[in-house]
């Protein structure tokens, strides 16, 4: 998830030239309607966003979808708050922090698979959904 379409749209490309099944939705709720009729392996999501934040989805997910507490990633630029970073910290979800490289990008998606779900790791047969949203 991210408010801002171009990163959106570079993530995907991005994840989906790595060999990754991407997903879109382009807001919180429509995330959470997503989730509750499709598996993901995954979801990257933006920490900061209009009505429904990455921190508000996640405390949603954590309570309706439990099995998915671990499989979130989050993006942000607000590396000043304390806030916000004692939040990213009690979650121990990995963290990219804005602006980040597209090597960033990959490397961290690659891990956080590989901790959640290492049977998801991409091969040849294999291609984790991975669901990115924006509002």
């Amino acid at each position: 998830m991210d408010d801002e379409q171009d990163i959106l749209d570079i993530q995907r490309r991005v994840l989906t030239a790595a060999g990754y099944d991407v997903d879109t939705a382009r807001d919180g709720m429509m995330a959470l309607r997503k989730v509750a009729t499709q598996e993901y392996h995954l979801l990257v999501t933006n920490l900061r966003m209009p009505e429904m934040g990455g921190e508000a989805l996640y405390r949603l997910l954590c309570s309706s979808y439990p099995h998915l507490r671990h499989r979130v990633v989050f993006c942000t630029g607000d590396t000043a708050n304390q806030e916000t970073l004692r939040f990213l910290t009690a979650t121990g979800a990995p963290v990219l922090f804005k602006p980040f490289t597209i090597g960033a990008l990959l490397s961290t998606v690659s891990q956080a698979l590989e901790v959640a779900a290492p049977r998801f790791v991409p091969t040849p047969s294999v291609c984790p959904e991975i669901a990115l949203a924006t509002t």
